[in-house]
């Protein structure tokens, strides 16, 4: 290595992985997958577009990592939550998960975000490659729904696999709402669990 490359290597490690993932993932969060270039993320963290190669091998490879840890990010979060609460029944449980999978989304992870955001619009061989470890969330899930039927808590004929992606898509779409300021996170969850669990409509209506 030459004396000229030095400081420049220097300089590049300066710019760490972590800072690159984190400022990427806002633009994701923030403008989407086809919209976000290499251009636009190397002015993000402060270096030339061609630099970001010392870290990762295109675009491709860094959203990857992203949406990789997205789905992880929130899976830790839930399950902390859940083993928190191990002797919660099962309908609390729910609402648990409910509420934290909603505050991962909304305070806690760009990562989450953008895996909501820009999962459909990945090429498909990064969606293959998602695939296990989203399924491995949607285990979660599963089981979730899985303790609440088998406790007798879900009405007769109600398929949980459908639930299941009724409740990932009322949660995930949340990320397109205005919120309205004066709600909690909580507020929505306590609302989302009325809809789905009791019901909106009056008794006898």
């Amino acid at each position: 290595m030459s004396q000229t490359d030095a400081p420049r290597k220097a300089r590049l490690r300066d710019v760490s992985r972590r800072t690159i993932l984190d400022r990427t993932a806002r633009l994701l969060v923030e403008r989407g997958y086809s919209s976000t270039s290499l251009r636009e993320i190397a002015k993000a963290v402060g270096m030339k577009a061609g630099s970001l190669y010392y870290h990762f091998d295109n675009k491709e490879s860094l959203v990857e990592e992203i949406l990789t840890e997205g789905v992880v990010h929130v899976q830790e979060s839930v399950g902390a939550a859940l083993d928190a609460a191990r002797d919660a029944g099962p309908m609390e449980r729910l609402r648990i998960a409910m509420e934290c999978h909603l505050r991962t989304l909304h305070e806690q992870s760009d990562y989450a975000s953008a895996h909501i955001r820009c999962f459909a619009h990945v090429p498909p061989e990064i969606r293959h490659r998602l695939r296990k470890v989203r399924e491995e969330y949607d285990g979660v899930w599963v089981q979730l729904l899985k303790d609440a039927e088998d406790a007798g808590s879900l009405a007769e004929g109600i398929d949980p696999h459908f639930l299941r992606m009724a409740l990932f898509g009322l949660l995930n779409w949340t990320l397109e709402w205005r919120l309205p300021p004066d709600r909690s996170l909580e507020d929505m969850t306590n609302q989302f669990y009325r809809i789905v669990f009791e019901g909106a409509a009056r008794d006898g209506s």
